[in-house]
């Protein structure tokens, strides 16, 4: 059932066997598998079906330094759904490599590995409708070439890897009707956790405080609770729910909020091709389901060792800032719709604030596709209907071929640090009275070394295979020279803040993602992974959620 919270009388008591708080791609994940059970499930989304302006201010927050991090509140969504309503798609396993612990990567390591969890990401995968979830472009597409560049390939660079992409789903959607037919499932719109109340030993939740307006508050008595509610907002209620344990729940070693990590990404260079018609697979391929998937070039684990990096990706993409010499209409005309509408989203106050950021370059957008308007009658129907009217949408409008121009994007993993954290602000607090969060992400040598080396090691092959040049601007080599500078976006990319560990003194949750020293706690998604990889998180916590929620059915 589907209910509107603002309809429970205050200090209302409900009583489930499980409380999962959050809306998003974990929570649901979560739901839908321990549903099965038969036992009752109560989920309090954090919002409703529509962002509002209340529910964004609720996410504002500090960061620590200017440049070091967006605004709290910019990438997150607080309602039903999270971000599956507004994310691409894009769904990529971790690699082996991720799980491994590695002498050059400090605090590297998982408790779990990948063959353990590859039944997990397949049904990830297909709950998320991208198909079978093989990612191998050789078995995938067996009667073309693996590699993108025939000859590209070597010891250092694979380019057979696949990502795929997802219609992209909706989760609110998609799942509404299951959970909202379901029997021994509420899901209480509108409604927010504001507090943990362990017992009098911290060691059980006895309660979930929620309430829709303040001091108008109603408590969920839950057997098993469990976090799924983005890595800052577990870590927030987690360090904010502090009457019986001073330092927080789960913060006896002080590590709730640490190891924060998200992704280094932007664009470097461009090349330019010998032949682009020739040998090249650019373009999104559909594998035999439909589903849109692309390759890419990925720094191989050998080469990692060798070169001493993290995890690291790339592909040919668009410029994605400060720069339009791509001279595309389309792309231009794209970016500006998307830099516009994603900025709408966020509320008018933040929409004139990119707009002041971001003048010149959305000028100079404006400019090339006044200037170039005759080419896009030919290209505006196609990219309407594949990304707009077909029921599985093209994930990216890419620069035409033809230009024989394609910027470089990078991917980098992010090395946990100790230091990389969030942490309540003793002097604000939000409409609920709960401390807002202080960002202070931190990266390391290693996270600048991994993109330069793959920068350096990707021109240097695309010379010695003599399929192209990787031309390297004055800015770039600036960028290279001292890529600390570059302004940092996390682009929701929130990973690490309750890190999966086999002890207390090195992590928040033991392999199981319950919190150590409580017994019935839980927490579902990025917060849990001690590494972050180079790939977008959702497809990774969306299996673990699925497998604790299968832990928690077995328990039931």
């Amino acid at each position: 059932m589907i209910e509107d919270a603002r309809r429970i009388s205050p200090d209302t008591i409900i009583e489930a066997d499980l409380c999962i708080v959050g809306g998003g791609s974990a929570a649901i994940s979560v739901a839908l598998e321990y549903m099965k059970s038969g036992r009752t499930v109560v989920l309090l989304p954090g919002g409703g079906p529509h962002q509002t302006s209340s529910a964004i201010d609720l996410y504002r927050g500090r960061v620590e330094r200017p440049r070091t991090h967006e605004p709290l509140e910019e990438n997150r969504l607080r309602m039903w759904g999270g971000t599956t309503t507004v994310w691409g798609g894009r769904c990529i396993p971790f690699d082996a490599i991720d799980f491994e612990e590695r002498s050059w990567v400090p605090a590297s390591g998982w408790p779990v590995g990948l063959d353990e969890l590859k039944e997990y990401i397949a049904r990830a995968n297909e709950l998320s409708e991208a198909g079978k979830a093989d990612f191998d472009a050789r078995s995938v597409f067996p009667e073309k070439q693996a590699e993108i560049l025939r000859g590209f390939d070597d010891e250092d660079f694979a380019t057979w890897p696949l990502e795929r992409w997802s219609i992209p789903t909706d989760y609110s959607k998609r799942y509404r009707t299951d959970l909202e037919v379901a029997s021994n499932v509420r899901v209480f719109m509108h409604s927010h956790a504001i507090h943990l109340q362990v017992d009098p030993g911290g060691t059980r939740v006895e309660r979930v405080v929620a309430a829709c307006k303040p001091e108008r508050s109603f408590q969920i008595h839950a057997k098993q609770t469990v976090l799924a509610c983005g890595a800052l907002e577990n870590a927030r209620l987690l360090l904010t729910s502090k009457d019986i344990l001073p330092e927080g729940i789960g913060n006896h070693h002080d590590l709730v909020g640490r190891y924060y990590q998200s992704h280094r990404f932007g664009v470097c260079g461009y090349v330019k091709l010998r032949d682009p018609n020739k040998d090249f697979m650019y373009e999104f391929e559909r594998d035999n389901e439909g589903v849109y998937c692309r390759r890419r070039f990925w720094l191989t684990p050998e080469a990692q060792a060798k070169y001493k990096t993290a995890n690291v990706i790339g592909f040919f993409f668009r410029a994605v800032s400060d720069e339009s010499e791509h001279r595309n209409a389309m792309v231009s005309l794209v970016m500006l719709v998307k830099t516009l509408l994603g900025g709408a989203r966020k509320g008018p106050k933040r929409l004139m604030e990119i707009i002041k950021d971001q003048r010149k370059e959305l000028l100079s957008h404006l400019w090339i596709v006044l200037n170039d308007a005759p080419s896009l009658f030919g290209q505006v129907g196609a990219v309407v209907y594949t990304r707009f009217i077909q029921k599985r949408r093209l994930p990216i409008i890419l620069p035409q071929r033809k230009s024989n121009h394609f910027p470089l994007f990078y991917q980098t993993e992010h090395v946990p640090l100790h230091e990389s954290r969030v942490y309540l602000d003793p002097t604000s607090t939000d409409d609920f009275g709960m401390p807002r969060l202080v960002a202070d992400i931190r990266f390391s040598e290693v996270d600048y070394h991994t993109i330069r080396t793959f920068v350096n090691q990707f021109k240097q092959r695309m010379e010695q295979s003599g399929l192209g040049t990787l031309h390297l601007s004055n800015a770039d080599l600036d960028f290279l020279a001292h890529p600390e500078l570059k302004k940092f976006n996390s682009n929701a990319h929130n990973i690490g803040t309750t890190r999966m560990s086999t002890s207390p003194e090195s992590g928040v949750v033991d392999t199981d993602c319950r919190v150590h020293g409580v017994e019935n706690l839980y927490i579902a998604g990025a917060s849990v992974f001690p590494t972050s990889g180079h790939a977008n998180p959702t497809l990774m916590l969306i299996a673990l959620a699925l497998r604790l929620g299968e832990h928690l059915r077995s328990k039931a």
